[in-house]
């Protein structure tokens, strides 16, 4: 049962129900659209986490230089703490900050920690990491860190921001770590590595015995945990209802993954859509109507010949198993009442979904032109346009016949964005690729 949180929020499931639910997992990765809701849940987590638990906000861009020695203060996590404390309950205060920066983490590690994480830096970025001193010959001198031969302050600001967030990571203090948007500044390359990286149960921990949780609130795609899907949860906000849904199969991962992407396959150079159809006329029509509906999305129409098993079979030697393919949700197969017996069953064992095989009900792509064309062209009456009659490849009604090509440039012609598409082609294609691309 949801029940108000701060500012008379409510949460399904209840924020307790959540924590108790991901309390033993490893990585659980937050996302969603802005004011969604992602970065309240981990706030509220760490209040409740107590000070074992450390918050990465989104401010941690730091300038450093050189380093000078320095002891830890042994009271400063409990001052951090109180800092959150008094500050969480504020509806004008949005956490941001970062209490550990950059200068503070340095001084912080050990030596064998600040190795382990000059190599890992070093191993994510591509560059080697080392500490010297600004005069070599004295002992005594100030540090800086040593980036690829320039002075860590000169370096980019995302191998900064790489070096902060995993350098609390080394924190021994900290059982469980929640990062705001780890994406801040990195590179597509040092995002995959990154999160590839906090998902490895194997290396993580190597390098953070100590860290047992991570939780992620983040934009980008690359940080969603795709060796354990039902690890990445959809926040979404209807006014003062916040929703933490669970991603349960690889058809709500792709759906995820493309909402990130913007939702348009088109981003990736990919068409938002495949019909395959059975011949010319098929495709004229339908590629007509998709561009009219989907205006600015890629809706691509292809004609089978009769052989959509081929075309599957194809497609599938290109992207590979259809049922783990982001276009699965968004291939269609459309041919007339008579087909080939078990072709349905065939294609949906090549990986088509089952709801996508369409068959009209009539044999036939003429009964699903638009009534109010076809009314014109045979001057007729609505009712009349179920008494189409085929000779070979001739239309015939009311004593008017049209070669099926001819009418379908006619149709074709004809079509506006205005038109009314009949019942069975907009339930039964339309609506449907409607609903995939979004």
């Amino acid at each position: 049962m949801a029940h108000p949180v701060r500012g008379g929020l409510t949460f399904t499931p209840t924020l307790e129900e959540f924590a108790k639910e991901r309390a033993g997992s490893s990585v659980t990765v937050l996302s969603g659209g802005n004011n969604s809701g992602k970065s309240l849940v981990l706030k509220w987590l760490k209040h409740t986490m107590g000070k074992t638990a450390y918050m990465v906000g989104t401010n941690r861009f730091y300038h450093v230089y050189h380093f000078s020695a320095a002891l830890r203060d042994p009271n400063e996590l409990d001052q951090f703490e109180n800092q959150f404390q008094s500050n969480f309950w504020s509806e004008q205060y949005n956490y941001e900050q970062n209490y550990i920066d950059l200068n503070r983490i340095i001084l912080g590690l050990s030596d064998s920690q600040r190795m382990s994480l000059f190599e890992l830096c070093g191993r994510l970025i591509g560059s080697s990491f080392s500490l010297q001193r600004v005069q070599p010959d004295n002992e005594l001198s100030v540090r800086y860190i040593d980036v690829g031969s320039q002075n860590l302050s000169v370096a980019s600001t995302g191998t900064r921001l790489l070096m902060t967030i995993l350098g609390i990571c080394m924190d021994y203090r900290f059982k469980t770590l929640l990062i705001d948007e780890p994406e801040l500044g990195l590179s597509p390359r040092v995002q995959s590595a990154l999160a590839a990286f906090l998902q490895d149960p194997v290396e993580r921990p190597k390098y953070f015995p100590h860290l047992k949780q991570v939780l992620l609130a983040t934009h980008s795609h690359l940080f969603l945990h795709r060796n354990d899907l039902t690890s990445n949860y959809i926040v979404s906000k209807d006014a003062s209802h916040i929703t933490l849904s669970r991603v349960q199969n690889v058809s709500d991962f792709h759906r995820l993954q493309f909402n990130l992407l913007g939702n348009s396959l088109e981003g990736l150079f990919l068409p938002s859509s495949v019909v395959y159809v059975e011949g010319e006329t098929d495709q004229q029509y339908l590629d007509r109507c998709c561009a009219q509906r989907f205006a600015g999305r890629n809706v691509v129409v292809v004609r089978s010949g009769g052989d959509p098993k081929q075309k599957l079979h194809s497609l599938r030697e290109t992207l590979g198993d259809l049922q783990k393919s982001p276009l699965r949700d968004r291939l269609f197969v459309v041919v007339d009442s008579i087909h080939a017996k078990g072709l349905q069953a065939e294609l949906v064992q090549m990986g088509l979904l089952p709801d996508n095989f369409i068959a009209w009900a009539r044999n036939g792509i003429e009964y699903v032109y638009p009534s109010q064309v076809m009314t014109r062209v045979f001057r007729c009456s609505e009712e009349q346009l179920a008494g189409l009659t085929f000779k070979e490849d001739i239309v015939c009604l009311n004593g008017i016949e049209r070669r099926k090509r001819e009418l379908c440039q006619e149709v074709v012609r004809s079509l506006e964005a205005s038109n009314t598409y009949p019942a069975e082609l907009e339930e039964k294609l339309l609506t449907k690729i409607s609903k995939a691309i979004g």
